[in-house]
């Protein structure tokens, strides 16, 4: 009798305590959420206004007629300061260049990682994953002298092969396809394909939110990549939008131009919005991975 009272008292104690918890962790969220949004609100606020000084009263609805008639202007005169469309393209064609060569190149080392056996696989395999502790800074002397040797200096191939080789992209599509059954690319070698065709007609496409994460992580790191085109790049031809940013201060650096450097602001988080929206289907299951597959 005893034991069945405390039984019968415990789980309405054990609902309390997962509601309790449940109700921490939304109001956790929807605090980090707010702290995230905040900035991103003053972005769009900022950009919406008349001038580089916020109006007063202060019009907190970004979406009122006058706000929109301003932001068009700003937007007018953003896209028409110096070359930004060629600006603006520029830094696409190197986003998808090195989105694709990354990919590419992410999914053959990781299929060789998962699949293929050679004496020092699993030492090589470390050996890459070791560069991701290496910051950027650290080679970036290096890699310009590299440039500097092959006459690569202010060119679209000096500013995309150096990001390519992407250990992040190796690491996602090793962890990916060691979670898919060897027998499925056994019997299509029954079947008759050879190596490569496995590969590129069997795994590769069972890989999908692997390569859906591979391309969201490539993107923004070339999109908002900012020290090595200020390094590579001594042509204003060959300018990103992170470089043009600063054209949006006076000539000493104190005076910003917030209303126009928040609208290039709103321009730049439109394809990566567009790039997340395509993709975000498999993203969530190309990061469910299983990090302690071998």
């Amino acid at each position: 009798m005893f034991n069945g009272e405390q039984r019968v008292t415990r789980k309405p104690v054990k609902r309390v305590h997962k509601q309790a918890r449940d109700i921490l962790i939304y109001g956790v969220s929807i605090i980090l959420a707010i702290i995230y949004l905040v900035p991103f609100y003053w972005t769009v606020l900022k950009a919406f206004r008349n001038s580089i000084f916020a109006n007063f009263p202060p019009d907190m609805n970004p979406l009122s007629k006058t706000s929109l008639a301003y932001f068009l202007t700003n937007l007018k005169t953003v896209w028409g300061f110096g070359d930004f469309p060629l600006w603006y393209l520029n830094s696409v064609v190197v986003s998808v260049a090195v989105v694709a060569g990354s990919v590419f190149v992410g999914s053959l080392a990781g299929y060789a990682f998962a699949r293929l056996k050679f004496p020092g696989r699993d030492l090589l395999f470390y050996a890459v994953l070791a560069t991701l502790m290496i910051p950027f800074p650290v080679i970036s002397i290096a890699s310009y002298v590299f440039m500097l040797d092959i006459h690569w200096l202010s060119t679209y191939q000096g500013l995309i092969f150096p990001q390519i080789a992407s250990a992040l992209d190796v690491f996602i599509m090793r962890q990916y396809f060691m979670t898919i059954p060897e027998e499925v690319e056994f019997a299509a070698k029954i079947d008759g394909l050879k190596p490569w065709q496995i590969f590129f007609k069997v795994s590769a496409p069972m890989a999908a939110p692997a390569i859906a994460a591979a391309t969201i992580f490539s993107f923004i790191s070339s999109w908002n990549n900012f020290l090595w085109p200020l390094m590579e790049v001594h042509s204003l031809n060959l300018f990103t939008l992170p470089l043009v940013l600063n054209f949006f201060k006076g000539a000493n650096g104190t005076q910003i131009y917030w209303n126009q450097m928040m609208t290039v602001n709103i321009l730049t988080i439109i394809p990566t919005v567009v790039i997340f929206a395509l993709f975000e289907k498999y993203f969530i299951r190309g990061i469910s991975i299983d990090v302690s597959a071998r």
